[in-house]
């Protein structure tokens, strides 16, 4: 079962981490956007209004920015969601 991981708080990062399994995928948003200059993550998404809102350029990062409606496709390819808030 593939699980597609939200995290906005780049404090629990680590903790969102452990308990990712291979074929999981990250995706940061809000706060946790500042992690995407430190981090590169195999199956790793960013929402790029809050990367552009934290001003910086999505061609700064090495994630794959997404938009809302992206972000709502990855939702549905994945069989579970879980937030880390």
């Amino acid at each position: 079962m593939k699980s597609l991981y939200i995290l906005n708080n780049p404090a629990n990062l680590e903790q969102c981490l452990s308990a990712m399994a291979p074929d999981d995928a990250l995706l940061l948003i809000e706060d946790a956007v500042l992690l995407c200059h430190q981090h590169t993550l195999h199956n790793s998404y960013i929402l790029e209004e809050d990367l552009i809102a934290r001003g910086f350029a999505t061609k700064q990062s090495h994630w794959q920015a997404v938009d809302y409606p992206q972000f709502v496709q990855l939702t549905l390819q994945y069989d579970k969601t879980v937030t880390w808030l």
